[in-house]
């Protein structure tokens, strides 16, 4: 079974065209300027009579943090429930903390994830899958074992992330990649629940036929996320799809 190929999606149009190229599953936001945001609800309400293969919506209310107060919270928990209302398959989202909030009383963390928050809208999603995304990317490595079982016991099944620093390409991650891979296979959920979903590294981050192989073949990581855009305009490429989909499948 090939890996995974999620393509991130800006409008309708490109994702249906991104399924028609061979996309295992779109991630639908909008404004690619700003790394995504949450989309218009028109735009999935257009999309799911048109294509078959799974829709995941990006949750995130604002670009300039991933530390969220009371009314942008509240806001994630009703766009949640307004996708679900519109057929939304699945979820990427992420919340971390300000550095001098979550902690216990001891005024120990285990990590910048916001575990309350992030629960809760695993939660809310009714039992379609979530993605935690590439907020990820901002936690220190030092604080990556405690995040991955913070990410696991909130509920998500998967990961999207570079392996780096947020803004590095995966390509210059490999062996952070696989070492994610690794650790998430060998530990499944750590330190929580026998319930936790085992979670899933989607390879995120620079993602292009040219590398798809590689990445492959070195991280052994069983899901890859890319925007196939090329050029200036938000509008997937079909042929660069198209050759993501015949690298991983021959990987």
């Amino acid at each position: 079974m090939s890996p995974l190929l999620e393509i991130a999606c800006f409008n309708a149009e490109s994702a249906i065209l991104a399924a028609s190229a061979g996309a295992d599953r779109i991630e639908l936001c909008k404004d690619y300027s700003l790394g995504g945001l949450t989309p218009d609800p028109s735009t999935l309400s257009s999309l799911k009579s048109h294509i078959q293969i799974p829709v995941y919506v990006m949750i995130r209310p604002t670009a300039d943090t991933f530390c969220y107060d009371s009314a942008s919270f509240e806001k994630m928990k009703t766009e949640i429930d307004k996708f679900k209302d519109l057929g939304a398959d699945g979820f990427v989202f992420g919340i971390l903390h300000h550095s001098s909030e979550g902690y216990d009383e001891d005024n120990s963390r285990r990590s910048m994830i916001d575990v309350a928050r992030n629960a809760e809208l695993v939660r809310r999603a009714g039992g379609r899958p979530c993605t935690f995304h590439r907020a990820f990317d901002l936690i220190p490595e030092t604080q990556w074992t405690s995040a991955l079982g913070d990410i696991s016991e909130c509920g998500f099944s998967s990961l999207l992330t570079n392996g780096g620093p947020s803004g590095t390409a995966a390509v210059d991650c490999i062996e952070k990649l696989a070492a994610l891979v690794q650790w998430t296979r060998l530990h499944g959920p750590s330190n929580v629940s026998n319930s936790a979903p085992v979670l899933d590294i989607i390879v995120g981050g620079g993602v292009r036929s040219s590398n798809t192989r590689l990445l492959q073949g070195q991280t052994r990581a069983e899901a890859f996320h890319s925007a196939a855009l090329m050029g200036d305009d938000q509008r997937v490429s079909v042929d660069e799809v198209r050759k993501m989909r015949v690298s991983l499948q021959h990987g």
